[in-house]
């Protein structure tokens, strides 16, 4: 399904009623990482395409702040309230923005493997093979086999969604994740937050996140042995599980 945004196409997927949750996707990724997970019990689950992504259209501007506002604005054009907001990787940082401009909207955040509060860093010798996948998407394929290492069959699967992107948005989103801190801002969530951190995570340090998870009042930080950077695509029951944890504990207050 699509709906229109400032003049751009923004497409998601929806399964299932009850409490609403929506599914931010990581860079190089799309709403089909979510695939294996749209089944949840009491839910009412969104995966949203963001623009320059997936099925989505392609917007100038390649920022966290500007994939949040979109974010925001499909939350307000759907009517969707008191939503669980659930980041992975880039869609980690999409999320907190989110959640720190409208802090009262939202009544829990679950992040997978999230980008770090403080932003995160690329080498820039690491720029070039970025936009070498422009042109090479067995490149990309390696590239994604390395973050969900329990799992790389997957990555024959998902590389097609991510040829999808917008070419400024091979290199432009690591620009982007560089650019942002957000840290001074934790305090204002007043939400529920679970961050999970796969030990096999070669992306996003542990140290990073739990220092993050210390300056949310109400979080918590969940290791995960023997899961990479992608646990939504390597182990989806486990997955389902947690988050029905999280969504259960939120019924309960």
């Amino acid at each position: 399904m699509f709906v229109q945004i400032d003049n751009v196409k923004i497409f998601y997927e929806t399964k299932g009623n009850g409490m609403p949750v929506i599914y931010v996707h990581g860079n190089f990724a799309s709403s089909k990482w979510f695939e294996k997970v749209m089944d949840v019990p009491s839910s009412k689950v969104y995966a949203i395409d963001l623009p320059n992504f997936g099925n989505s259209g392609w917007i100038e501007e390649i920022s966290i702040e500007k994939y949040s506002y979109y974010l925001w604005k499909f939350v307000e054009n759907l009517k969707i309230e008191k939503s669980i907001l659930v980041g992975h990787s880039l869609g980690g940082a999409v999320v907190l923005k989110c959640v720190i401009d409208h802090p009262e909207n939202f009544s829990g955040m679950f992040l997978v493997d999230p980008a770090p509060a403080n932003g995160l860093k690329t080498l820039e010798v690491v720029y070039s093979v970025l936009e070498s996948f422009k042109n090479h998407p067995d490149f990309l394929e390696k590239s994604l086999e390395g973050i969900m290492p329990t799992k790389q069959e997957m990555a024959k699967i998902l590389v097609e969604e991510g040829m999808k992107m917008n070419p400024k948005a091979f290199s432009g989103n690591a620009r982007a994740l560089e650019r942002y801190d957000y840290s001074k801002d934790l305090s204002k969530i007043n939400i529920p937050v679970e961050v999970l951190w796969g030990t096999l995570d070669p992306i996003v340090s542990r140290n990073d996140l739990e220092k993050m998870v210390t300056l949310i009042p109400k979080a918590k930080f969940d290791l995960l042995e023997g899961i990479g950077h992608s646990l939504i695509v390597e182990n989806p029951k486990i997955f389902t599980e947690l988050l029905v944890k999280f969504e259960n504990g939120l019924r309960k207050q």
